[in-house]
C-alpha cells in the first residue's frame, strides 16, 4: 500500500512538471530566430501564440513574423494579453526590405493595450511582407514581458448570386460596430474568374444595400467581401429575388471559420 501511494505521488509530480508552462520563448532559440527579418516564424489564419519580449544580450527584443496574403482578401493581426511592462506594444506591417513601415496598429479596448492591425490586399498575392512586434515602454524587458498574437483572414464568403433570367440579387451588409468600415465586394463566375470589384463604405450602426445587377448584369456566381474591420465585425446576406413568383433566396455572408 505504501509503495502504491509513493508511486502515485511521483506520477502526479511528473505530470505536474510536464504540464507547467514553458517560460522561454522557443522562437528566440531556433535558428534563425524570430528576432530579425530573416525569421521563419509564420502566421496563418487561426494562429494563436504566446511570445515574450525579454531582452536578449545588449539589445531589446523584437519579434518578426511572415504572413502570406491571398489576392482580394483581408486580414487582421491582433496583439493582446499584453504584460503591463511592455504596454502598449507596437505592432507594425513592414515591406520586404524590413525597414519601410507600411502600417501601424491601432489600440482597441478601454486603455488601448490591445493592438489590432487590419488591411485589404489587392490583386496580387503577397508573400514577402513582415509583421513586427516590439515593446512600447520597456527597454530591458524581463521574461514575464509576454503577449499573445493571433492572426485572422477576415474575408467573407457569399456562395451565390444570380442576376440571370428574371432574378436579381441584393447584397445587404450591416455594420453593428462604432467605427466606419470600408470594403470591396468581389464578384466571381462559376469557374472562378473575377468579373468585377465594387467598393463600399458602411457607417457605424448603418446598413448598406447593393443592387448587384448594376455591377454584374446577366450573370451568376459567387462573391467575396474584403474589408478593413475586425474579424467578424460585419453581418450580411445576399437576397435573390424572383419577381415572377415572389420567391426570395437568402445566402448568408459568412466569415472564414476560425
Amino acid at each position: 500500500m505504501r509503495t502504491t501511494i509513493v508511486l502515485g505521488a511521483l506520477l502526479i509530480a511528473c505530470i505536474g512538471a510536464g504540464s507547467a508552462p514553458v517560460r522561454a520563448d522557443v522562437w528566440d532559440r531556433s535558428l534563425p530566430t524570430d528576432g530579425s527579418p530573416a525569421t521563419r516564424s509564420e502566421l496563418v489564419h487561426g494562429s494563436d501564440e504566446l511570445h515574450d519580449l525579454a531582452k536578449k544580450g545588449s539589445s531589446p527584443d523584437e519579434d518578426w513574423y511572415r504572413l502570406t496574403q491571398q489576392p482580394y482578401a483581408s486580414y487582421e493581426i491582433l496583439v493582446e494579453a499584453t504584460a503591463g511592462e511592455i504596454a502598449p506594444p507596437v505592432l507594425e506591417r513592414l515591406a520586404a526590405d524590413g525597414s519601410t513601415v507600411l502600417q501601424t496598429a491601432v489600440g482597441i479596448g478601454a486603455i488601448g493595450f490591445t493592438r489590432s492591425l487590419r488591411w485589404q490586399n489587392g490583386a496580387a498575392a503577397v508573400d514577402d511582407q513582415l509583421v513586427r512586434v516590439r515593446s512600447g515602454s520597456c527597454v530591458k524587458c524581463k521574461k514575464d514581458a509576454v503577449y499573445r498574437i493571433r492572426a485572422f483572414e477576415t474575408t467573407y464568403r457569399v456562395p451565390r448570386f444570380n442576376n440571370t433570367g428574371t432574378q436579381v440579387t441584393v447584397l445587404v451588409v450591416q455594420n453593428p460596430t462604432d467605427a466606419t468600415i470600408a470594403g470591396s465586394v468581389h464578384f466571381w463566375n462559376a469557374s472562378g474568374t473575377l468579373l468585377a470589384t465594387h467598393p463600399f463604405t458602411v457607417q457605424p450602426k448603418a446598413l448598406s444595400s447593393l443592387q448587384t445587377q448594376t455591377v454584374v448584369p446577366d450573370v451568376s456566381g459567387s462573391m467575396t467581401v474584403s474589408h478593413d474591420g475586425r474579424y467578424g465585425d460585419l453581418a450580411g446576406k445576399a437576397v435573390a429575388l424572383e419577381p415572377a413568383t415572389g420567391f426570395s433566396f437568402d445566402t448568408p455572408m459568412e466569415p472564414r471559420p476560425k
